[in-house]
């Protein structure tokens, strides 16, 4: 009953004092304010391996790319854009499906700023997917000369629109998710997916100084941001998944 001071069973106090006990203990989930679902925990330890692994296989494309290229102000060239065209419409999924477990399991007062960041994440997969959806589908099939000023809305030789779109997506909107999405972990136990996250969040913003200034040489700082440092975030980032889902079973059971 609501307002009722009497006493209190021994069996509500032994209750109490073992939520107090597992709220205090520094692996207990309370003690970060971790709320999210084991179907969330799970999904988010799962889509981190998977985008680790995928970003091993983009970032082998781009080097290789690159490489042959002997450049890295000027862009990828098939087969390599369209072996990495076609990983980013699997990867931007990937992220946004990672970033929405970490708003599912973030703690209250970070919630404000994984839903920002979810919003980002969004926005930037939707463009680089569109982006690189009419690159494979469109762009590879008309020719040049039959549409006025093709190389500057197709292509990917700076200046161009689809160039500038998925500079953007990437460097911009999905540079400031990371950034957003690094303020749901504060724990010391989280110190290298904070620290991943927002080192892969500056190196991406940091990127847009290149269409900017003009200097395209720039983007490498982008590029190691999304295709080295955050595929290798992933990996702290699995195990915390993994570590708060079982930390919930034991403070459940």
């Amino acid at each position: 009953m609501i307002g009722s001071s009497g006493p209190r069973s021994p069996t509500t106090c032994c209750e109490d004092s073992s939520l107090e006990q597992v709220s205090a203990s520094g692996r207990g989930l309370t003690s970060v304010g971790w709320r999210g679902m084991p179907g969330d925990l799970a999904l988010g330890a799962v889509m981190a391996r998977i985008l680790f692994g995928l970003g091993v296989a983009y970032a082998g494309v781009v080097v290789a790319g690159f490489i042959s290229r002997g450049n890295v102000s000027q862009p990828l060239a098939d087969p390599y854009l369209g072996i990495a065209e076609g990983l980013i419409l699997v990867m931007a999924p990937v992220m946004v499906t990672l970033v929405a477990a970490v708003h599912a399991s973030a703690p209250a007062r970070a919630r404000t700023s994984t839903l920002v960041a979810l919003g980002w994440m969004v926005t930037g997969a939707t463009l680089t997917m569109t982006v690189h959806f009419v690159e494979l589908t469109v762009g590879r099939r008309v020719s040049g000369g039959a549409v006025p000023g093709y190389s500057h809305l197709f292509s990917f030789t700076w200046p161009s629109v689809a160039y500038a779109v998925d500079i953007l997506a990437w460097d911009g909107l999905i540079g400031l998710s990371l950034m957003f999405a690094a303020t749901a972990f504060t724990h010391d136990r989280n110190h290298l997916v904070r620290r991943g996250l927002l080192i892969a969040g500056t190196c991406c913003l940091l990127g847009l100084i290149g269409p900017v200034v003009g200097s395209l040489a720039w983007r490498a700082v982008g590029i190691f941001g999304y295709a080295i440092v955050l595929p290798l975030t992933c990996l702290p980032l699995s195990r915390a998944f993994q570590q708060r889902e079982l930390h919930r079973a034991n403070a459940v059971y």
